[in-house]
């Protein structure tokens, strides 16, 4: 059973909010192509961080 607001069915709805997601990045390349970089980098960072805690608390 699909809900309808105002005759827009939910599936429809998620559907436009992916098209409005998909042009925000295409306008926005660049600023989206940092914040993935950015996000990439602070996981790497956390990651490597983490190992080196793990393997001086193991080695000590």
């Amino acid at each position: 059973m699909q809900h309808k607001r105002n005759g827009v069915s939910a599936t429809q709805r998620a559907g436009a909010a992916l098209r409005r997601l998909a042009r925000w990045g295409f306008r926005r390349r660049r600023i989206a192509a940092d914040h993935l970089l950015r996000g990439v980098c602070s996981g790497i960072g956390t990651a490597a961080v983490g190992l080196a805690v793990v393997w001086l608390r193991s080695h000590h």
